[in-house]
């Protein structure tokens, strides 16, 4: 992958679970549960667009045009937005002062579904 790939793939990703951090709650706390779906589909569909669909965003090469922000193929890692998002509001919530001994049965059982959907998906998904 390029270092121009690199750098959209890390600022898309980055700026997903940032919208999320600032926006979401105050967006709950001023809408309440409405909030809630109003954030979801702005922050996730606005983010989704921008890093997987959006005419014209990205990075060409001499082979190939690639229009998002998150680089995929096959010279590149497989990055999805439930990564980046995870991650990237995990690390606030330690930031913030949350513990991390506090969170690994819900770290441990996210782990274990994404095994089992894993599997299931290789499966039947052929």
């Amino acid at each position: 992958m390029s270092s121009a790939g690199i750098f959209t793939s890390l600022v898309g990703a980055f700026t997903f679970p940032f919208l999320i951090c600032m926006c979401w709650g105050k967006l709950v706390d001023k809408y309440g549960p409405m909030g809630g779906w109003i954030a979801a589909g702005f922050i996730v569909g606005t983010m989704w667009t921008i890093n997987h669909a959006l005419p014209g965003v990205g990075i060409s090469t001499t082979q190939t045009v690639v229009n998002n922000l998150i680089v995929q193929g096959n010279n590149a890692p497989w990055v999805d937005m439930a990564w980046a998002a995870g991650t990237g509001v995990y690390v606030n919530s330690l930031y913030n002062g949350g513990k991390a001994g506090k969170s690994l049965p819900t770290l441990i059982a996210v782990i274990l579904g994404g095994i089992f959907g894993g599997i299931v998906l290789g499966v039947i998904g052929k």
